[in-house]
């Protein structure tokens, strides 16, 4: 995938991989399990932390947090009316 630009056209950017869609669902399931595990590791009891994620794959995100915490304190959905600067898919 490319033409991911910026500064007017001026800078070219290189495909980013992880957003590009090539994980299947147990492999993106995987890797936010891993990623969150790490976030629990180095982080003091009672941290908060706060992980964004498409709506698409909340069933992921949701399944890899509940290995990796103890409990769920809140769920935020951002109701975005106006996408504004940009598309959907960012790089």
């Amino acid at each position: 995938m490319t033409g991911h630009v910026s500064g007017l056209g001026a800078v070219r950017h290189c495909s980013f991989p992880m957003a590009s869609g090539e994980m299947d669902k147990f492999a993106l399931t995987a890797f936010l399990g891993m990623a969150c595990r790490n976030l629990a590791a180095f982080t003091v009891n009672g941290s908060i932390h706060f992980v964004c994620m498409d709506w698409r794959h909340l069933e992921e995100l949701l399944a890899a947090g509940q290995d990796a915490y103890s409990e769920r304190k809140n769920l935020c959905v951002w109701v975005k009316d106006n996408a504004g600067m940009g598309s959907l898919y960012r790089s």
